[in-house]
């Protein structure tokens, strides 16, 4: 496939397209459907695939699929087409995104049912389709839980960023700590999570062999661009 992520810049009333690449890699023919739906997340873990155009923010309804179910030959590639039509609306701004989702279809082999449930594997890709309306939106992130932790001898920070702007973002959470006199005693990274508009992440930054004592920390959630957010922290690092 052609990634999972698809994020692209355009005008209200403008129209692009896009493909998703998808390969049959089995040694037999695979039968694939593709339909949308659309996507929202919380720190918490809970994940919602609501009906597509459901949303406040989705972009579902502006998205037309050239396939809807197809048939794969063994090792064949596929290019599904899709066209993303933007409202002409002044109202739009910030990101509206929602999901295609490719999924094979298996055949029931009846000749392996001897009774009661068969119960199949199936493989299911989400692709997230992104329109940011040009520049448009306000970028903003909350620190909205910042523990401590210390699991299976691994010491972490646990924080929780709620996007509560209108554009989406993937920050790196990025943790400085200072000893007492105020010299660095090593900068921390996550791993990059992307938010959208209304949704949350939980990230952990680890910080194993790091000394027992009290440290002053600078926590920022940096963007990549000119948008970074901080908070001042003091941490109590204890022995294991």
């Amino acid at each position: 496939m052609n990634g999972l992520t698809h994020e692209y810049k355009a005008l209200s009333g403008e129209t692009y397209r896009g493909t998703v690449e998808v390969q049959n890699n089995s040694d037999k023919d695979q039968y694939v459907k593709i339909y949308q739906k659309d996507y929202f997340f919380f720190h918490t873990g809970e994940i919602l695939y609501n009906d597509p155009g459901s949303s406040e923010r989705s972009n579902a309804n502006w998205i037309t699929l050239s396939n809807n179910y197809t048939k794969l030959a063994a090792g064949e590639k596929l290019s599904i087409q899709y066209e993303v039509t933007v409202p002409n609306s002044d109202s739009l701004i910030g990101s509206y995104w929602s999901l295609i989702m490719i999924e094979g279809v298996n055949d029931i082999d009846t000749n392996n049912i001897t009774g009661g449930i068969s119960i199949q594997s199936v493989m299911r890709y989400a692709v997230q389709i992104i329109t940011n309306i040009n520049e448009s939106g306000l970028r903003k992130l909350e620190f909205i839980n910042v523990s401590l932790l210390n699991e299976d001898s691994t010491k972490f920070l646990q924080v929780d960023i709620k996007n509560t702007g209108e554009r989406f973002m993937s920050p790196v959470l990025k943790l400085e700590l200072f000893d007492s006199i105020g010299n660095s005693a090593g900068i921390f990274e996550a791993v990059k999570r992307k938010v959208y508009p209304g949704t949350s992440t939980r990230s952990r930054v680890i910080i194993d062999d790091v000394p027992p004592g009290l440290y002053q920390a600078l926590l920022i959630a940096d963007n990549g661009d000119e948008y970074v957010f901080g908070l001042n922290l003091s941490l109590e690092i204890e022995d294991d």
